[in-house]
């Protein structure tokens, strides 16, 4: 039964390896290629599996959900990686003290260098 936890395993970090996109080889392309890349994988692989299956008629449905998926994967990421750097975690007002343990002259301060 062990051996089984440990094929498992093995097979999970194998396979990690190659969907991880900081251990894969398009680790270093840009944004853009990365996602073409990734559409393409997702669309021949639905083709492979669905020429397998030999289920005809829903290839096509099984290649624009992958394309689906993965765009709103990429659009999520630029969402969050665009929202952190317009909007950074301000270090001052988190670590500091409370605005109402401050007298008002330390809280407006504050308040216009956070601004």
């Amino acid at each position: 039964m062990f051996s089984l936890f440990k094929f498992v395993y093995f097979l999970w970090r194998s396979l990690w390896s190659i969907l991880n996109p900081n251990l894969n080889p398009i680790r270093n392309a840009p944004v853009y290629a990365k996602w073409l890349v990734t559409i393409l994988l997702g669309c021949l692989w639905s083709l492979a599996f669905g020429l397998y299956t030999a289920q005809f008629l829903y290839i096509g449905i099984n290649m624009l959900a992958h394309i689906a998926v993965l765009s709103m994967v990429f659009v999520t990421w630029y969402t969050f990686r665009y929202f952190k750097n317009a909007y950074p975690d301000n270090e001052l007002i988190v670590s500091g003290p409370k605005c109402s343990e401050m007298a008002d002259s330390e809280a407006q301060a504050v308040i216009d260098r956070a601004d």
